[in-house]
């Protein structure tokens, strides 16, 4: 992976895009009948299974939502889909806290000093034939060089160039199941100060296809529905923070940190 002070070089996905990748791997849900697998810890049928503030979670409610997403009563569930489905119920009641959330200024303040300080980062791209192109194409963003006007003239994949170079918002969590796919990683470097770099790109054997510049979006330049991703993403992480959450430890543990049940150990 290389940061550069402008943009990078980049290759287009032979057969594939992009947003495509991050589509694939940055999926936040999964069918839970999809992971089923023997010898994971079961849940019990008695107590809670979370709270937050005065909202409970019961076994029974939680039992019932499993349920409803497919998941079979006689069967025992992986751990990690416990989890994940224990933290959306968490999430969902951070959302319906009607307390002021963070203003405008705060959160582009917040976001501007890069996913470390936010839990997200919006990009765009440009997927170039090579290395030596993408340095080239990173070289004239850094020097002031539209990007609009380089991503007609340079772009290989048709994805992006559908929508304005924008591969999305990609927040922590995602980011962290995408631990193999380099550009997603590089965005994880970017900010407002230092906006611009590229990685390789790979097919799912490996091999390399190309290069893509990655470029960080500032908050004053996202969209107004990316300017909410943010905001939101940012607001929920401070009510994470300060949340009175109990998971019981049978679970795992609620981690303020990463807004995640995590487990125990």
């Amino acid at each position: 992976m290389t940061v550069l002070p402008g943009p990078v070089p980049t290759r287009t996905v032979a057969g594939g895009s992009v947003r495509r990748v991050i589509r694939r791997k940055l999926a936040i849900a999964l069918p839970l009948a999809a992971v089923f697998l023997a010898g994971c810890s079961t849940f019990s049928d008695s107590d809670n299974v979370a709270r937050v503030g005065d909202a409970e979670l019961s076994s029974d409610d939680f039992q019932a939502t499993l349920s409803s997403l497919g998941a079979p009563d006689d069967q025992p569930l992986p751990g990690d889909a416990v989890r994940a489905q224990i933290t959306t119920w968490i999430q969902e009641q951070f959302a319906a806290d009607d307390a002021p959330g963070i203003g405008a200024d705060e959160a582009a303040e917040t976001y501007d000093a890069g996913i470390d300080s936010s839990g997200v980062s919006c990009i765009s791209g440009i997927v170039v034939a090579d290395e030596e192109t993408a340095i080239r194409v990173a070289d004239d963003l850094a020097g002031g060089a539209d990007f609009a006007e380089l991503l007609a003239a340079e772009n290989l994949d048709p994805s992006l160039g559908d929508v304005g170079g924008e591969i999305g918002c990609i927040t922590s969590d995602q980011a962290a199941q995408a631990a193999d796919v380099e550009f997603v990683q590089l965005a994880l470097t970017l900010n407002a100060d230092q906006p611009r770099g590229a990685a390789p790109l790979f097919d799912p054997t490996g091999a390399p296809l190309g290069w893509v510049v990655i470029v960080f979006r500032p908050f004053a330049e996202l969209s107004a529905t990316d300017a909410d991703v943010v905001t939101s993403t940012i607001d929920a992480a401070i009510r994470a923070e300060n949340a009175d959450v109990y998971v019981d430890p049978r679970y795992g543990t609620w981690d303020p940190t990463t807004g995640q049940v995590v487990a125990l150990g």
